[in-house]
């Protein structure tokens, strides 16, 4: 979502790749005794452009998730009968540069970088407890959906332009209650593209405004 809507976010991906490689191969030939004498300089030059890149990297995801936070939890009520869901943003130290100072010796041991956004988490959060620990199938599939729908609101309030849906079979793993909410959920909003193996769990009010397509034996046909 970010490279669609913030700008020099894709650079600042693009120099946080650079970074890790060019750092990580250094790491190693430190560790092996074949960076020389100017191994510590440019490890220095390397751990700079670290803090750079990746506090800016941060900072553009902190901001989204305030973005974010709020759209989704409004939506995971509407379908899941106001189960309350929370999204929470674990990012870098707040002082990256001291970090990645001390991890240094753990850094040279494992030939890798063990600080940075690379290792950045986002965890949901169903009524005060991790998803992806206690929910069910339904409610994780429930959360994700949410955040979709969420994601597609930031970049309409950003951009002007209501991005296109894809939401791929996402109806199987729903119970009928959060189905027909989810539904009614994206029928009021722009573009959806929904894929799913049978037709019972769409209502007739909702497929008679829709162009459907079914697939059989590799061929595509237009229905109606």
């Amino acid at each position: 979502m970010l490279v669609q809507v913030e700008p020099g976010y894709a650079r600042a991906l693009a120099g946080l790749r650079r970074v890790l490689e060019q750092r990580n191969s250094l790491l190693k030939q430190i560790a092996a005794g074949q960076a020389g004498n100017g191994g510590q300089g440019v490890l220095d030059a390397w751990n700079k452009e670290l803090v750079q890149v990746g506090s800016e990297i941060a900072a553009a995801r902190a901001r989204a998730v305030l973005e974010l936070a709020p759209e989704a939890a409004r939506c995971h009520a509407e379908i899941a009968s106001g189960e309350g869901l929370e999204i929470r943003y674990e990012g870098p130290p707040e002082n990256l540069a001291e970090a990645v100072n001390n991890s240094l010796a753990e850094d040279l041991r494992r030939g890798s970088t063990s600080v940075g956004p690379h290792r950045d988490d986002l965890v949901v959060l169903l009524e005060g407890r991790e998803a992806r620990s206690y929910g069910s199938q339904g409610q994780q599939r429930t959360a994700v959906v949410s955040l979709k729908l969420a994601e597609a609101a930031v970049i309409q309030a950003r951009t002007g332009e209501r991005p296109v849906l894809l939401l791929d079979d996402v109806l199987s793993e729903l119970d009928g209650e959060r189905r027909a909410a989810l539904l009614a959920e994206v029928a009021a909003g722009g573009q959806v593209i929904i894929t799913a193996v049978e037709a019972g769990p769409f209502p007739p009010d909702l497929i008679a405004k829709a162009m459907v397509w079914t697939v059989a034996e590799g061929k595509i046909e237009a229905c109606g």
